[in-house]
């Protein structure tokens, strides 16, 4: 959408909230109209490229280790595995691959390889999107000039 706003002012914000469910249904529903085909949704593939192991204990997560049910680790899927999957995505209808991973967060390794998916999910056309857990210094910069177009934290 090409009129995203960024500069909200707070009596804007406040007004929103004081609408009704429906007069805010009403006006996502015109807006929405506005800008894309109205029976359109946009069909996103969510692919978890690092499965369980993490460390940290969030209570409602299963790919926590210290979940009742953890889920078998995995590591890192391959480069070739996950163009496989963003192809099958795309083939299906997708226009958005999201990678997430079970960490606590990307060493500087895990980075780097994230950017070359990143970069293959992109020549095959589809808008990348990743969530990896929490980002050092300079992570989020490599992916932004690997070619990510969402982060999902």
């Amino acid at each position: 959408m090409s009129n995203v706003r960024n500069d909200w002012e707070l009596e804007e914000v406040l007004q929103l909230f004081n609408k009704s469910f429906n007069e805010l249904l009403y006006q996502a529903h015109d807006i929405h109209v506005k800008n894309h085909k109205k029976d359109m949704v946009q069909v996103c593939t969510l692919l978890s490229i690092k499965t369980g192991g993490c460390p940290e204990d969030c209570g409602y997560c299963s790919q926590s280790i210290h979940s009742d049910d953890p889920i078998e680790a995995t590591p890192l899927m391959s480069l070739e595995e996950v163009e496989k999957q963003a192809k099958l995505a795309r083939d299906q209808g997708s226009t958005r691959f999201c990678m997430g991973a079970a960490w606590r967060g990307p060493t500087d390794k895990n980075i780097d390889q994230v950017c070359d998916m990143v970069e293959a999910v992109n020549d095959l056309g589809l808008e990348s999107c990743v969530t990896l857990g929490m980002l050092k210094e300079g992570h989020a910069e490599k992916l932004a000039d690997s070619g990510l177009n969402y982060y999902k934290s």
